[in-house]
């Protein structure tokens, strides 16, 4: 559990740092063409937190299980993080056999 967590806490720096990295580097692009700095602010907050947000999102697909009903056309699905394998387990039957088999 303390190394999953450790592992997470890296990671977290590693995606703040490239949303930094990605909003510095549109701030210095938009600064060389002479963009006021109040413009240039908002553009940097704007594109930090949509990179932060996309580079967490696809943290979380990378690093999740999904677990899929398997009628067909059932949309029903559910996504583990950090489980074991016994939760991994205990989630595809869950998966296989829920009550309502939603069908599209």
């Amino acid at each position: 559990m303390a190394q999953s967590l450790t592992r997470r806490r890296i990671t977290g720096v590693f995606l703040i740092g490239g949303a930094c990295l990605v909003a510095f580097l549109i701030g210095s692009q938009l600064h060389s063409y002479g963009v006021p700095l109040g413009l240039i602010t908002l553009c940097v907050l704007s594109v930090l937190s949509s990179a932060l947000w996309l580079l967490i999102r696809a943290e979380e697909a990378w690093s999740s299980t999904r677990h899929r009903c398997t009628a067909q056309g059932c949309t029903f699905e559910v996504r583990v993080q950090n489980g074991s394998a016994a939760d991994n387990r205990r989630w595809q039957e869950i998966a296989a056999a829920h009550p309502t088999h939603n069908a599209v």
